[in-house]
C-alpha cells in the first residue's frame, strides 16, 4: 500500500458574523483537506486550520516526500521530511501533520479498526467540554448566559466561554455571571489577549476566586516563557499549548500549565497527540485536547490523561467543519461517542470539500 495521488484543498465557509478572539478577527473558517491515495485505490482523509498560514502551498511542497510512501512505515516517511525540511519545520509542521494523520487514517481501515483500538482502546466515550459565547459583542451577557444553561440541560460537562480581554470590569462580571450557572464546571479562554505579565494580572487577579476549571492562552504562543510567572500569581490553573508544533514544545508547558492542549493537526500527527498526551499524564497533567473533536476522539479513547473533547457545536455557527466531514458527530448525555468505524474518525465528505474549495490541486506519483 503506497501513495500515488494526493488530493489536496483550501476552503473557506463564510461565518454568521466576524469572531474576536482576543487580537485575532475571523471572518471566514479556513480549512486545508488532503486526501491520500494509494495504489490499491484506499485512501485517508485529514483536515486542519491554516490559521494564516501557507499550509496550502505547504502541503503541496513537501507532497514529494510522500511519493510511494508505504503507509504501514509512515514513521519513517514522516521523520525524513523532517530532516529534510529541518530549516523550515516550525512552518511546515503542519502539513506534516496532516500527512501522518492521512497515513494513520489508511492504516487503521486496512486494519479494519478504528485508530484507536489498535493502539490499545480504553473506553468508548469521552466527556465532552461545549464552546459557548461566539459573537458575544452582538448578543450581552444574559444571552450567554442562557446559551450555556442550555448546553447543561443538554448533559454537556463543562463549558468554556471567551474573554474578551480588553476590559477586566466587563470580564469579571461576564465570568461570574456564567461560572454562578455550574460553580467549578465553567473555564474561560484569554485567546492571546495580553502581553505582559502586568497586563494579565490586571483581569486573572480579578476572575481567581471565581473557581474556574482553568484560564487558557493568556499570552501569545511567542510569550510562553510568561506562563510560569502567571501562573505562580494564581489559584486558577492555566492552559495553553494549540500552537505548538512538536511534543517536545508541547511539554515545554508542563511545568507552567494544569491543562495541555495538545492539537493533532498540529504538533505531529495521531502520533504525536499521543505521546505529548501520554507523557503529560505521566507528569500529572490533564489533556483537553484543541477542536477537531473527531479526530481527538481517537486519542481519548486510548489515553487516560485526556479529560474531556472539546466541541464547538454545529448550531452556533463559529466552527461550520461538519459541512467537510462524512458523518455528523453523535453525543448522549454529553458523553462523545468514538467512532467505531475504521479509519482516524475524521472521514471527509469531498463533495462539501469540493464545494467550498478556493483552490485546489492533485498530485500524482
Amino acid at each position: 500500500m503506497k501513495i500515488a495521488r494526493i488530493m489536496v484543498a483550501e476552503c473557506k465557509i463564510p461565518l454568521p458574523k466576524p469572531i474576536k478572539l482576543g487580537p485575532v478577527l475571523v471572518t471566514t473558517r479556513d480549512f486545508v483537506a488532503i486526501r491520500a491515495v494509494c495504489d490499491d485505490g484506499s485512501f485517508g482523509d485529514a483536515i486542519g486550520y491554516p490559521r494564516g498560514s501557507a499550509l496550502f502551498d505547504e502541503v503541496v511542497a513537501v507532497a514529494p516526500y510522500f511519493s510511494k510512501a508505504n503507509v504501514m512505515q509512515r514513521r519513517a516517511f514522516t521523520e525524513t521530511a523532517k530532516g529534510r525540511q529541518v530549516n523550515t519545520l516550525a512552518s511546515v509542521g503542519r502539513a506534516l501533520s496532516l500527512y501522518e494523520i492521512a497515513m494513520a487514517d489508511i492504516f487503521a481501515k486496512a486494519m479494519q479498526q478504528p485508530w484507536y483500538s489498535l493502539i490499545g482502546g480504553l473506553r468508548r466515550e469521552v466527556p465532552v467540554m461545549a464552546v459557548a459565547g461566539y459573537y458575544l459583542e452582538a448578543r450581552g451577557i444574559d444571552d450567554v448566559v442562557r446559551e450555556v444553561e442550555q448546553l447543561f440541560d443538554k448533559g454537556y460537562k463543562r463549558a468554556k466561554i471567551m474573554l474578551g480581554g480588553h476590559d477586566p470590569e466587563f470580564d469579571l462580571r461576564y465570568a461570574s455571571a456564567v461560572s454562578a450557572i455550574a460553580p467549578h464546571k465553567i473555564a474561560a479562554d484569554a485567546h492571546w489577549s495580553w502581553k505582559t505579565h502586568t497586563e494579565a494580572l490586571a483581569t486573572t487577579q480579578r476572575l481567581d476566586d471565581l473557581g474556574l476549571v482553568f484560564l487558557e492562552d493568556p499570552f501569545g504562543a511567542h510569550r510562553n516563557d510568561q506562563l510560569k510567572r502567571l501562573s505562580n500569581s494564581l489559584k486558577t490553573p492555566l492552559a495553553a499549548g494549540e500552537d505548538m508544533t512538536s511534543v517536545t514544545a508541547l511539554l515545554a508547558l508542563v511545568p507552567s500549565v494544569g491543562y495541555l492542549r495538545v492539537d493533532g493537526t498540529t504538533a505531529g500527527g495521531l502520533t504525536a497527540a499521543m505521546a505529548a498526551s501520554e507523557a503529560a499524564g505521566a507528569l500529572g497533567i490533564a489533556v483537553l485536547p484543541h477542536v477537531f473533536p473527531s479526530l481527538h476522539a481517537q486519542v481519548a479513547g486510548a489515553c487516560p490523561a485526556v479529560e474531556m473533547i472539546e466541541y464547538i457545536p454545529q448550531s452556533t455557527g463559529a466552527d461550520p467543519v461538519g459541512l467537510l466531514l462524512e458523518r455528523e458527530p453523535k453525543i448522549i448525555d454529553g458523553q462523545w461517542q468514538i467512532d467505531q468505524e475504521p479509519g482516524s474518525g475524521m472521514a471527509l465528505n469531498w463533495r462539501g470539500v469540493q464545494e467550498y474549495s478556493v483552490r485546489s490541486e492533485t498530485i500524482e506519483f
